[in-house]
């Protein structure tokens, strides 16, 4: 499923082979774990095998943009008590507690060429983030700035001029989706604002 293959000798990939493919974020490292140079993420993508051994990751500051390197995963494992979008990883060429802390905070990264394609009426996070919003009536209230997940449905935090408005990812909210024109509209109940 990767687009670069590493000899067996190399842990590390040169960013140079990165295609002009986009990158999505796929997890965010929150700490260190251990003293072997296990890292701790919180993963963002439910995709099947994404952290298994041999896939590769492109490290990235601000999720978009590629670090120097990418790594390749050689452990992954979940952690019981955190949830299962909490895991460890083991990185080939992290060796040391040192070296994952200086990591902490930057994002896991694929190429969008390596992300499946959603089905029909359904979008993935990285596409939603940044979706101007409108409701049905034509008035701009910003952009869609995060995404939680509240286990029922999903909640699009949109960022504007008037505040931030938390609208619930339901049919009869979000009345449409525009990834093509960058477009959110939707139909907002009383006291949502």
């Amino acid at each position: 499923m990767s687009d670069s293959s590493t000899p067996a000798d190399h842990s590390l990939v040169p960013t140079s082979d990165l295609s002009s493919d986009v990158l999505v974020a796929v997890g965010r490292i929150i700490g260190a774990h251990g003293r072997e140079g296990e890292i701790r993420v919180k993963a963002t993508s439910d995709v099947p095998g994404r952290f298994d051994e041999g896939q590769t990751l492109y490290v990235s500051r601000d999720g978009v943009s590629p670090e120097e390197r990418t790594y390749q995963v050689a452990k992954t494992r979940s952690t019981g008590s955190k949830g299962k979008d909490i895991l460890i990883i083991s990185l080939r060429g992290c060796r040391d507690r040192d070296q994952a802390l200086r990591m902490a905070g930057l994002w896991l990264c694929v190429l969008q060429s390596e992300v499946p394609s959603a089905e029909e009426g359904e979008y993935f996070h990285y596409e939603l983030l940044g979706l101007k919003v409108r409701t049905v009536e034509g008035e701009d209230l910003g952009e869609v700035a995060e995404i939680l997940e509240t286990g029922s449905n999903d909640v699009y935090v949109v960022r504007g001029a008037a505040g931030e408005i938390l609208v619930p990812a339901l049919s009869k909210v979000v009345r449409e989706i525009d990834i093509a024109s960058g477009l959110m509209v939707v139909d907002l109940p009383e006291g949502l604002r």
